[in-house]
């Protein structure tokens, strides 16, 4: 598995990467009119449809191990620039960490675009989990608000108790 390290100096450098004047700032408004016009739900769940659709544009190479997963996985991030995941497995469940994701030049609204980009992910995520043998009703989530330049994710069959 490929070693994260969340650093100023790498933070800086996808920020310089990511930021593409003209298609963020349309994606932006994309986003936002997505989740203001739609009620949240119906709002994620076509985001989530978006990235199960890119996932499905861009298909991840098969994997056999959970380091060749991450690495496959963070592949397709590169070819977007949209900063890297990092996978822990346990008996229960993968928690996805993913680092240095596109943030918002405007502060005032960084929290929409945090959900946006993290329900897209939920979705592209999800769709490549499942191409890699993930059972349907395994669900992968965004675990909530991001924190330090990072989104988690959690890939769990909800059913098992």
């Amino acid at each position: 598995m490929q070693d994260i390290i969340n650093s100023s100096c790498e933070l800086d450098y996808y920020r310089q990467r990511q930021f593409k004047t003209g298609w963020q700032d349309l994606i932006q408004v994309v986003f936002s009119g997505i989740l203001a016009s739609a009620d949240d739900a119906d709002g994620r769940d076509f985001l989530r449809l978006m990235g199960a659709n890119l996932a499905s544009k861009l298909p991840l190479p098969a994997a056999e191990t959970v380091g060749e997963l991450e690495d496959g996985l963070n592949g397709l991030l590169r070819h977007f620039d949209w900063g890297r995941v990092q996978i822990d497995p346990t008996p229960e469940q993968l928690l996805l960490t993913h680092y240095a994701y596109p943030r918002s030049d405007d502060p005032d609204n960084e929290s929409i675009w945090a959900v946006s980009f993290a329900t897209v992910l939920e979705g592209a995520y999800e769709a490549w989990l499942l191409a890699q043998g993930g059972e349907p009703h395994v669900s992968l989530r965004w675990c909530g608000p991001a924190e330090e330049n990072t989104l988690i994710f959690r890939y769990k069959n909800e059913q098992r108790r």
